[in-house]
């Protein structure tokens, strides 16, 4: 029998958005979960150096509380195969992985490897991106720094941090900020968490269970999140195509190839569900930095519409070119792609 896939969040945030803040809570505080917690070289997790246990170019910390936490000095791969190893040998218990990279990390590498490498995939699946968002420093961040925009880029949920220090010296400003940054990620729920005074049940229900990057199904932000006018988030654009026809399968291959082309790693994510000619099954299609991956998923009902969503986020995207692109997928007469 196939061991169950362990479960990996991606927690991610710029420098001071708290997430060092909520890792460490993780860590020390009693809360009956099994975490095995990555970080890099870099990262700012503060253990009692009593506890620590060297092994190789890794250190690997079994905690009081129940979890793991092991710094990573090479290749993250190896690092969870090893983590995995250990399991199976009885040598450390964990039931859920939190990957921890440095605030000026752009995440897109690390999601990479849980959609391309083998073994790694044989034994955990990527559950989500969690990002912590500074309310205060956030949109200064966005405009300064490519990282910080990716990261953004990437959520499958957004955490707004500070909002009770927004509330003191910038009254008023949640709601424009919160449809700001849904705006500029229209896959992400986007909610505020005081990572300092949140009870436990509130901040696994915001980091647990995702499902961001599972091939069953594709979860989208609530209804009302939109791609459409001027874009407020410096340099994140989200860009959402809807067709209620189903699309010639060859020619959506030619138009996802004609804007990975003219992207590359810029277009951080891809995430929808498709409707293609001659598929009795929906298509859920999931992309990172120009690897996507196309699988059928349940059968459509009988008079079901057939509507097919795609969402794209990525670095500066031309939401006119991407969408025309993208419409010639459907089922009309083949139009030529627009010119890069």
């Amino acid at each position: 029998m196939r061991p169950v896939a362990i479960p990996v969040t991606v927690l991610t945030g710029f420098l001071g958005s708290g997430k060092t803040t909520l890792i460490n809570r993780i860590l020390k505080e009693a809360h009956g979960r099994r975490f095995a917690v990555i970080e890099n070289e870099y990262g700012e997790i503060n253990v009692d150096s009593d506890l620590l246990v060297k092994d190789g170019g890794e250190t690997v910390v079994q905690l009081t509380n129940g979890c793991v936490c092991c710094t990573v000095r090479g290749d993250l791969a190896n690092a969870l195969n090893d983590l995995a190893t250990r399991r199976e040998k009885g040598e450390i218990a964990f039931d859920h992985v939190l990957i921890e990279p440095t605030g000026l990390a752009d995440p897109g590498p690390i999601v990479r490897t849980f959609m391309a490498e083998t073994e790694v995939l044989a034994k955990y699946f990527l559950d989500g991106v969690v990002t912590l968002f500074d309310a205060i420093n956030g949109e200064r961040n966005l405009a300064e720094s490519v990282e910080a925009q990716a990261q953004l880029g990437y959520a499958d949920r957004v955490l707004i941090t500070k909002i009770d220090l927004l509330h003191e010296l910038r009254p008023g400003d949640e709601e424009r900020l919160l449809k700001s940054v849904g705006e500029a990620n229209t896959v992400a729920a986007i909610t505020a968490l005081d990572v300092t005074r949140a009870d436990w049940s509130e901040v696994f229900e915001k980091l647990l269970e995702l499902r961001g990057y599972q091939f069953d199904r594709v979860i989208f932000a609530p209804a009302g999140a939109s791609s459409s006018g001027a874009d407020h988030t410096p340099g994140v654009v989200s860009v959402s195509f809807q067709a209620d026809a189903e699309l010639d399968g060859i020619r959506l291959n030619q138009a996802l190839a004609a804007i990975n082309d003219r992207y590359g790693e810029a277009l951080w994510r891809i995430k929808g569900v498709l409707a293609i000619e001659g598929m009795r099954s929906r298509v859920i299609v999931q992309g990172v930095q120009g690897l996507i991956q196309a699988n059928p998923s349940t059968v459509w009902r009988m008079f079901e519409p057939k509507v097919s969503r795609l969402v794209l986020i990525g670095r500066e995207l031309d939401r006119d070119w991407i969408l025309s692109v993208l419409q010639a997928s459907t089922s009309a007469p083949a139009p030529t792609v627009p010119g890069h």
